[in-house]
């Protein structure tokens, strides 16, 4: 692999980049992008890759710029970008500042941001037209909490096992407008984790009444890495003319993913974590039919198809999802890292990543429920689990667990901890920027803990 340090070096010469064709341009970018990319291995090796390929994925682990002998298990708060994704931002960053007016003409243009829609909506199994691409998943929440024209008196169900991204637009929606929170108590220990997603569909159930106008709620809980029963409990509101609003912030690169199949009507996801793009960067999607019913929060477009002018505009940022990312200013680098980071993920394939995320969270689910002093809370059910594997040590305190592992070890995972609903426990990130080696020394590093607060 080519020195960083080598690749990050200034040209020893300006150039004329108002001069440059769209040619140079594009091949500039391409380079950029591509280095250290895993294609080449992917082209010479068209063998299945194996969940358990140690030698494989050690060498995906390799194209991240983690510091030697850090392990790095919190994908779920920030996904570290791969080395090209990294060298796509920074040369995104200096070509716009060398010559923003080329820049913008022959590479950040109206083609590449249509490309990336198109590659993005393909990534996610949902029609380009119902996507837009957005600055976070607390983003995509918010527009889909607030969007829906809604009375005094209307209910709005979310968990209390939600991310407050989640939940903290639902309680200001009613705290302006007078609707009504209700929410689904999954504090309860049956739930972690459940026996069955029948245990979960049945909460939701019992939480309906004629008023109930929407349902926001996890794909993957943040707390427990529960996988929720997303396409039963969409089917169940569309039932009883429900929206449905999910929150999407782990599932896309963690998940082969179709929204379509789900059934939800508005799903909100990131791309700086599991997707490994940059800060920054997340995605929402809207049903095509739904599209003139969820108003959005922040916009700048055609309204009722006019300017501000009054003058006619059928621009698609009017009458598509792109409605919901007119809203000013872009940010080239962060469009640039989300393009990198799913040609880094095509490169490997959507379904062995998968797999390999939930082959390390088997393995570590496995061995943390065979120690002694060691509670796991995540579902050997694979409908119910997939790459969060949240536990809890006995006798020490979590905050604890996460700074002993990283003075010790420099291991990061995190804790999630919540005294109002009794939830307090340590959650890995199992992403495949971690190899079989780190795996097995952090398993051993918890262990040791255990024991030493059992002697």
């Amino acid at each position: 692999m080519q020195d960083l340090s080598t690749l990050l070096q200034a040209d020893d010469h300006v150039e004329d980049l108002g001069k440059l064709s769209r040619r140079s341009f594009f091949q500039r970018s391409f380079a950029a992008l591509t280095a250290g990319s895993l294609l080449p291995r992917v082209l010479a090796n068209q063998a299945p890759i194996e969940a358990g390929d140690s030698a494989y994925w050690r060498w995906v682990a390799d194209q991240f710029l983690l510091k030697p002998g850090l392990t790095y298990m919190n994908t779920g708060t920030r996904g570290p970008s791969p080395r090209s994704v990294y060298l796509a931002q920074l040369d995104a960053i200096r070509q716009s500042n060398e010559d923003r007016l080329s820049y913008a003409r022959y590479v950040h243009n109206a083609e590449f941001k249509d490309g990336l829609r198109e590659k993005l909506a393909t990534f996610l199994g949902c029609s380009v037209d119902e996507l837009a691409i957005t600055n976070n998943t607390t983003e995509g929440m918010a527009i889909g909490t607030n969007g829906p024209d809604l009375n005094p008196g209307d209910e709005i169900i979310f968990t209390n096992h939600d991310h407050s991204s989640g939940g903290q637009p639902v309680n200001l929606r009613c705290a302006r407008q007078g609707t009504n929170a209700v929410v689904v108590d999954l504090s309860d220990k049956k739930f972690h984790p459940p026996k069955s997603p029948d245990d979960i569909i049945k909460a939701f159930d019992a939480a309906i009444t004629p008023r109930t106008k929407l349902i926001s709620f996890c794909h993957i809980n943040y707390t427990d890495g529960c996988v929720l029963p997303v396409k039963e409990i969409c089917e169940l509101a569309r039932s009883k003319g429900i929206l449905t609003l999910v929150d999407g912030a782990h599932p896309p690169g963690m998940l082969n993913m179709n929204i379509a199949d789900l059934g939800c009507d508005m799903y909100a996801g990131a791309c700086h974590k599991w997707m490994l793009a940059g800060q920054l960067t997340g995605f929402f999607y809207v049903r095509q039919d739904l599209q003139e019913q969820i108003w959005p929060s922040i916009y700048s477009g055609p309204v009722q198809g006019k300017n501000m002018y009054g003058a006619i505009d059928d621009a698609k940022r009017g009458t598509t999802a792109q409605r919901y990312e007119t809203h000013g200013s872009s940010n080239y680098a962060a469009a640039k890292s989300i393009d990198a980071a799913l040609d880094f993920h095509n490169s490997i394939g959507s379904s062995a990543i998968e797999a390999r995320d939930r082959h390390m969270a088997t393995t570590a689910k496995q061995a943390l429920g065979n120690m002694s002093g060691v509670e796991v809370f995540a579902s050997e059910d694979p409908r119910l689990c997939a790459g969060l594997v949240s536990f809890k040590v006995k006798g020490v305190d979590t905050k604890e667990l996460s700074a002993m592992l990283w003075e010790r070890h420099r291991i990061y995972i995190r804790e999630v901890v919540h005294e109002e609903i009794d939830w307090d426990a340590n959650r890995m990130s199992l992403h495949i920027m971690v190899n079989d080696n780190q795996l097995d020394r952090t398993l051993g590093a918890i262990e040791e803990i255990a024991k030493e607060r059992r002697a």
